[in-house]
């Protein structure tokens, strides 16, 4: 008889023995909410953590390159807390930047938002150097239009392709009219149903934490929740 490599050692009259299942990875799992955050994590999980950031707050630069890693770990990963990330728009890059992070949808928002904060530097150093030249041409245009033409001119475009977005795909997510009005208008339900005044600004189980903006400030709150 053939030899079968996936036979089973198990001794006569011994059942093999099955090995636990592995335990779900919840960090895998994304999607898009309601309210046009990005959620990861169990949707059924005891503690609940929304975040409303920008790109170009420094203090949520901080707080992910700081807490991003134990939250998602030590957390998220074993379903306790599910974390939501929403834009907020401190300015007119952070439209430019949202928009690239929203681009490939949410199996790829996390990998943008984390390669918009960890190269921070690289991603806005060139809005810094635009002249009064070159933003007054985009004045003109549409506001959609004008995220697109200053993505450009920041050259955020370049940015994007030489982490694997294509420049067309790079094209047809900024001329998405869409994108800029949804940003807008959840901008506008933040605003008026939270009174969000500056950014990280943290929900946590639908509750603002006030004067909280580091890991090492939320992280006891996240105890003291599970």
């Amino acid at each position: 008889a053939a030899c079968d490599s996936g036979a089973s050692t198990a001794k006569p009259g011994e059942k093999a023995k099955a090995g636990a299942p592995a335990a779900k990875d919840w960090t895998t799992t994304v999607v898009q909410t309601p309210e046009g955050g990005f959620r990861m994590g169990n949707p059924d999980a005891k503690v609940k953590i929304i975040e409303f950031a920008s790109f170009t707050c420094s203090h949520c630069q901080h707080f992910h390159v700081t807490g991003g890693e134990p939250l998602k770990n030590n957390y998220v990963k074993t379903g306790q807390l599910s974390y939501e990330y929403r834009p907020f728009m401190l300015n007119v890059y952070d439209f430019t930047a949202a928009t690239l992070a929203m681009c490939e949808g949410p199996d790829r928002f996390f990998f943008w938002a984390n390669q918009l904060y960890t190269a921070h530097d690289a991603w806005v150093q060139p809005f810094t150097k635009l002249t009064d030249a070159d933003i007054e041409p985009l004045k003109a245009l549409p506001p959609e239009q004008q995220v697109k033409g200053l993505a450009t001119a920041g050259k955020l475009n370049e940015f994007a392709k030489t982490r694997g977005l294509p420049g067309a795909k790079f094209d047809a997510c900024f001329s998405d009219s869409k994108t800029f009005e949804a940003l807008q208008s959840r901008q506008n339900a933040a605003l008026s149903q939270y009174n969000i005044q500056g950014t990280p600004t943290f929900l946590l189980n639908g509750q603002k934490l006030d004067g909280v903006t580091t890991w090492e400030q939320l992280e006891p709150k996240i105890k003291a929740a599970l």
